[in-house]
């Protein structure tokens, strides 16, 4: 079972506001200090994961399918390149 979660990009200072590249599907929930390649506006960028911000379910509610969006996590990361 994969794990979608919004991709919130940090690019430039930390008090610059964050980038949101949309939803993501991964196999699980990254960590913080994982690399991660996103395809993004047509190239792979290079990203470190600084946080995840998720909403844990329940185990009754998780079994419902109308309760999917419920699974969603957000991932903050650092742009660190792209694939040139």
């Amino acid at each position: 079972m994969s794990v979608s979660g919004k991709l919130l990009v940090e690019r430039g200072s930390y008090d610059a506001p964050s980038q949101d590249w949309g939803d993501f599907e991964f196999l699980g929930l990254p960590s913080p200090g994982d690399r991660i390649a996103a395809l993004y506006d047509g190239s792979t960028h290079y990203l470190t994961v600084l946080c995840v911000h998720h909403r844990p379910v329940a185990v009754a509610s998780a079994r419902k399918a109308d309760d999917q969006d419920s699974r969603k996590a957000e991932i903050v990361a650092k742009w660190t390149g792209i694939e040139s």
